[in-house]
């Protein structure tokens, strides 16, 4: 009987071993995803502090702010603003071109006040969902002053040169190599 009892304890062990090392396994690997969500959140909170009515429909909302962007540094981050998409339940901090980082946007070119702003992001995480914007949903664009900038989903396409699209606004991730998913947005008058 007691051999019984060894024999089966060895294997129960060894298969409570092997959960325990691939919830250590996964724990790895989602807990620097949700640091780095929780450090763009973190971002966006101190926009709301640093600056006045971000976030806010107000008296800067006529959408004249500066070209070019101003940044401002926000937690040892670069930023020149952020990106909303209120339906999709989207709210990003945007970084400077030169800022690479997960659970953020990019601004890689362009302008809200002479248009073209182009948007990039991950398609596994800030932009996760982009696909999902539907022609007519607001996209709303603040800058580090406060400035907002209303626009309009009107298409969804596929990219490979920027210099062919002509939109107001455009959000967009990776598809693969040379390809980019786009949203196409103009500005709400």
């Amino acid at each position: 009987m007691k051999g019984d009892y060894k024999a089966r304890k060895i294997p129960f062990l060894i298969g409570v071993v092997m959960i325990l090392a691939m919830l250590i396994i996964v724990g790895y690997i989602l807990l620097p995803q949700k640091q780095s969500n929780s450090e763009s959140q973190a971002v966006i909170q101190a926009m709301e502090e640093l600056i006045p009515y971000f976030g806010t429909d107000n008296a800067n909302s006529n959408g004249s702010g500066r070209d070019p962007l101003p940044v401002m540094s926000v937690n040892g981050v670069d930023v020149v603003g952020a990106v909303e998409i209120p339906s999709l339940d989207l709210r990003a901090p945007v970084t400077d071109k030169s800022v690479k980082k997960k659970y953020f946007a990019r601004w890689v070119g362009g302008s809200p006040v002479k248009g073209r702003l182009k948007l990039m992001g991950g398609k596994g995480d800030v932009f996760s969902h982009l696909s999902k914007g539907k022609p007519g949903e607001t996209v709303i664009f603040t800058d580090i002053d406060g400035v907002r900038y209303e626009y309009t989903i009107t298409t969804q396409f596929h990219l490979k040169d920027w210099a062919k699209a002509d939109y107001d606004l455009m959000l967009c991730y990776k598809t693969d190599s040379d390809t980019k998913f786009v949203l196409g947005c103009t500005r709400a008058d």
